[in-house]
């Protein structure tokens, strides 16, 4: 006779319970990291500073007033530099996100649409698994008759 409950007659509920609310935290810490990151650098003797976010990229950019005496030249020049850098900061703090939360997400930290992607990936297959498991528990639920 077929076990109704079949791949799942050995489940353990509490901990497939535990780990996913370890899993959604872990999600949510991630989220709000990478909403919090902030990266930040300055150029041209701090004339030039730049801030840029997971969302907004370039979020922020000061001119100090004495920057007038640079070149237009000069003035891009030092502006695309800490655009560059300040986009640096970032990815290092969203790769220091992602290692600390799910154990890092390698070559995906190197753009930072690549990395929403894959935390996208991640939420969509982690909702999926839920899904089935939620349906297979209802489908045995019924079939045992409760």
């Amino acid at each position: 006779m077929e076990d109704p409950l079949g791949n799942f007659a050995n489940i353990d509920v509490e901990a497939f319970l535990r780990d996913s609310e370890r899993r959604v935290a872990d999600f949510d810490e991630a989220q709000k990291g990478v909403a919090a990151a902030v990266g930040r650098a300055t150029a041209a003797d701090g004339l030039i500073a730049v801030e840029c976010t997971a969302q907004d990229g370039v979020s922020r950019l000061d001119i100090d007033p004495r920057a007038k005496r640079m070149s237009v030249h000069e003035m891009s020049a030092a502006i695309l530099a800490a655009i560059r850098d300040a986009d640096a900061d970032l990815q290092y703090q969203l790769s220091a996100i992602m290692t600390s939360v799910f154990g890092g997400l390698g070559p995906a930290m190197g753009d930072p649409e690549t990395a929403r992607a894959t935390m996208a990936e991640a939420q969509q297959a982690y909702d999926r698994m839920m899904s089935d498991a939620m349906g297979e528990l209802d489908r045995m639920r019924k079939k045992l008759g409760y």
